[in-house]
């Protein structure tokens, strides 16, 4: 019999630092530490603002192609959905790849063409647009939500 291997959510983001949102974003951490990874990418901070989109999607590009995680991208123009839809998102991905990944690009966003054939979802937070550290911070809280839901706890009512 074969022992499927717990599988982790992974955030990768571009990120220099927390900032403001450090202390919440550090607790949804170490609240989640079994289930989420987050892969920090140095973010590209010279050029124009076309050059950094495409470089840190060039790096991104590369990142992505040696996995075989479901690739989630957090972006704007994409379907939007509620907590418990997430929450049965998650648990059938988990079911079917080793890993699932939600990609969140820096300040510019990334260059969606270049990266198209390697993206399994696009999904959105909100209409609003977030600061990208915001969005990490949200994300965190929708994954410990779903594992709320997974164990029937209060905490989602």
């Amino acid at each position: 019999m074969m022992i499927k291997q717990h599988s982790m959510i992974k955030i990768i983001s571009f990120v220099d630092s927390f900032k403001h949102f450090e202390i919440p974003i550090n607790e949804y951490l170490k609240r989640l530490q079994k289930e989420v990874f987050l892969m920090k990418l140095k973010p590209v901070n010279k050029w124009s603002t076309r050059e950094i989109v495409k470089a840190e999607t060039q790096i991104l590009k590369e990142t992505l192609a040696k996995t075989k995680w479901y690739k989630v991208l957090l972006y704007i123009d994409s379907k939007e959905f509620d907590s418990m839809w997430f929450s049965d998102f998650i648990e059938k991905n988990r079911d079917l790849y080793s890993d699932v990944v939600f990609i969140i690009g820096w300040a510019y966003g990334v260059d969606f063409d270049m990266i198209k054939d390697q993206i399994d979802f696009k999904l959105s937070l909100s209409p609003m647009t977030f600061p990208h550290i915001m969005a990490i911070m949200i994300l965190l809280e929708q994954i410990y939500r779903w594992l709320s839901i997974k164990k029937g706890s209060e905490y989602h009512h």
